[in-house]
């Protein structure tokens, strides 16, 4: 099982290269070419969507930086990392196992598969009685029933967007992209005149996922009420058992990995402590959004050109997915530092530091450049059923990370918490580019 990854691949027969018998080379690049350009069109459309979300969300935090007290502001980052902890659940236990069973064969039976549409709706409603608890501690009554709402309805829209990309309807995903971020500007244009606070903000994010959900239409809500949450149980314990445990494993580890200083911060310092880091992965979050859409929009290709047996094309689609992704990194840096030393006033308020903050958009950005570095290949590597050997790399990182974030904030300060994340996803990424190597090596072996 702990070689389940070259498995997957050696056992498949290789496919000629693109391009035909004869070795001529003319032929090969000119369809490399028009693949290149063909799949930065896909990056297009899907960046472009994300990234109006994200600026979206940018917005939503600006306001809250300048309209809400230091606590709401470290209150309000840390119920989005709990939703954006809620998508990575969602891609473990339904996104990801859908996508790969609807991409195994050309003539998937779709009907075979509605059982994943209770599973996502029951996980939904388990985040939004989570965001709803965390509300309730940390800020009211009223805080607590729009983020409940919020958070269920986010995870019901994200599942929407992986069905679409499931399907290589992207177009799809990309109006409920529009449609999301279009709410919440008008949301805060409204606010920006009567002002909001904590619930209010909520209140924006349960407007947007309804508005978002709009392109996927009744048949995709219906589709939830498909079977009875036993009946879909039943038929969702084989997914659990081959994979989902797996890829449960990983997300966990990986986000008390990625992001422990979130949680550790906010409980050993409380949320003011975590209000400069919270502004430094402000900046960041842009990525973070680009990272996770780009890969529901490969993952789907990867995995039908390994279940081909077409391994060039998927090494290929890796190679340019993390091109894509450090080309946005870059460019995001250099927004970072023209906001940060050139218009600091849009993100600093006179109750943050400057140096404090300054520091955690640099460690961020480090952290932020392991990971576009890191998500292509662990993309390919679940595409190639990988499953208990990423949850092990996951695992091992997971140890680091937690040691790590501990001993620095207690020891050091707060904001180098995010050097401890750096070193964790540094040890991740090492890992999964040892099974990456060792898979190589073994269909080199199984070819030879």
């Amino acid at each position: 099982m702990a070689d389940g990854g070259a498995k997957a691949g050696g056992l498949l027969p290789p496919l000629p290269q693109a391009g035909g018998a004869g070795g001529v080379p003319a032929q090969p690049r000119q369809g490399e070419r028009k693949g290149i350009a063909s799949l930065f069109g896909r990056f297009g459309l899907a960046s472009l969507s994300s990234a109006i979300v994200s600026v979206s969300h940018l917005a939503v935090q600006l306001f809250s930086i300048h309209h809400l007290g230091t606590a709401a502001i470290g209150t309000l980052a840390f119920l989005l990392v709990i939703i954006q902890f809620g998508y990575s659940l969602s891609n473990a236990l339904v996104a990801t196992p859908y996508t790969i069973a609807v991409n195994q064969t050309d003539d998937a039976d779709q009907a075979g598969f509605d059982f994943f549409f209770p599973m996502n709706l029951m996980l939904s409603l388990s985040q939004g009685v989570i965001c709803a608890a965390i509300a309730w501690v940390t800020a009211s009554p009223l805080a607590a029933l729009a983020f409940g709402l919020a958070g269920t309805l986010s995870l019901i829209r994200w599942f929407g967007r992986s069905n679409a990309y499931a399907h290589h309807a992207p177009a799809r995903a990309a109006r409920s992209d529009l449609a999301y971020a279009g709410t919440i500007v008008a949301g805060l244009l409204i606010a920006s005149r009567t002002g909001a606070d904590l619930a209010g903000i909520g209140g924006m994010l349960v407007a947007a996922s309804l508005a978002g959900l709009l392109p996927f239409g009744l048949a995709y809500l219906r589709r939830h009420a498909a079977m009875s949450p036993v009946r879909a149980f039943g038929a969702y314990r084989p997914v659990w058992r081959d994979q989902s445990a797996w890829t449960l494993v990983g997300v966990l580890s990986t986000e008390a990995t990625s992001n422990s200083h979130s949680y550790i911060v906010t409980l050993l310092a409380g949320p003011a402590a975590f209000a400069p880091i919270a502004v430094g992965m402000l900046f960041f979050r842009p990525v973070n959004v680009c990272i996770t859409a780009l890969t529901q929009l490969e993952r789907p290709r990867m995995t039908r050109a390994v279940a081909r047996g077409d391994h060039d094309a998927a090494i290929r689609a890796e190679r340019l997915f993390m091109g894509a992704l450090i080309f946005l990194w870059l460019a995001t840096c250099v927004l970072a530092a023209v906001v940060l030393y050139g218009f600091p006033g849009l993100i600093l308020k006179p109750a943050l530091d400057h140096a404090q903050v300054a520091t955690a958009v640099a460690l961020c950005a480090l952290l932020s450049l392991v990971q576009c570095i890191q998500t292509p290949m662990s993309v390919l590597t679940q595409a190639r059923r990988a499953f208990r050997p990423l949850a092990t790399q996951s695992l091992r990182s997971c140890g680091v990370g937690i040691v790590a974030v501990t001993l620095l904030t207690l020891a050091v300060a707060p904001i180098f918490s995010i050097a401890g994340v750096v070193l964790s996803q540094l040890v991740m990424m090492l890992g999964i580019w040892a099974l990456d190597r060792k898979w190589r090596r073994e269909r080199q072996r199984g070819e030879g």
